[in-house]
């Protein structure tokens, strides 16, 4: 039986895997860093993709790391957030209280989000999705994240959710970007 030979979906070039630490754009954030995984490269169009095991362990990580943040939400993080609980802009803003507009305007980083919205966010993220509050649980976070809600700072220096695989699910560490 002969080996196959991967190939790039995109430009039918070959392809290798590597391990490396890797930007996760594809969660929607720009500051979510996959460390040491497994990244297959393709040697004509230089395209990169990660090979990620348990998916929606990796999704309810970054949950988990967002709601645990020690400063206020960013906009793309609010969405991340409305998105991975299943919710259409106008159910969520209603049960922030605000109006689909001003949603808009937190989600695409127009306005900055209230101290009070925030803690709403996190915490219909968590009554919302019991699963969040046992991640929190199982990695030790959640009297950290409870403690937090209280204890939101403004963002000064953006914060890099670093991800990391261990035999039982994805961990997460919130490290000040370089």
């Amino acid at each position: 039986m002969r080996a196959t030979q991967r190939v790039c979906r995109e430009c039918r070039g070959k392809t290798k895997v590597i391990r490396k630490d890797y930007r996760f754009i594809e969660s929607g954030l720009n500051n979510v860093f996959l460390k040491d995984v497994e990244v297959v490269v393709c040697s004509g169009c230089k395209g990169e993709s990660p090979r990620v095991s348990n998916h929606n362990d990796l999704i309810r990580t970054i949950a988990v790391a967002l709601v645990g943040k020690p400063c206020e939400l960013a906009g793309d993080e609010v969405r991340f957030l409305r998105k991975y609980l299943g919710e259409r802009s106008l159910s969520f803003a209603k049960m922030l209280g605000i109006d689909r507009s001003h949603l808009s305007r937190i989600e695409s980083g127009a306005m900055a989000i209230s101290r009070q919205t925030d803690r709403l966010v996190r915490t219909l993220a968590l009554v919302h999705d019991p699963a969040l509050v046992q991640k929190l649980k199982k990695l030790g976070r959640y009297k950290e994240a409870l403690r937090r809600l209280s204890e939101i700072g403004t963002d000064v220096n953006p914060i890099e959710v670093q991800l990391g695989h261990a035999p039982d699910g994805y961990t997460y560490d919130l490290k000040v970007a370089a």
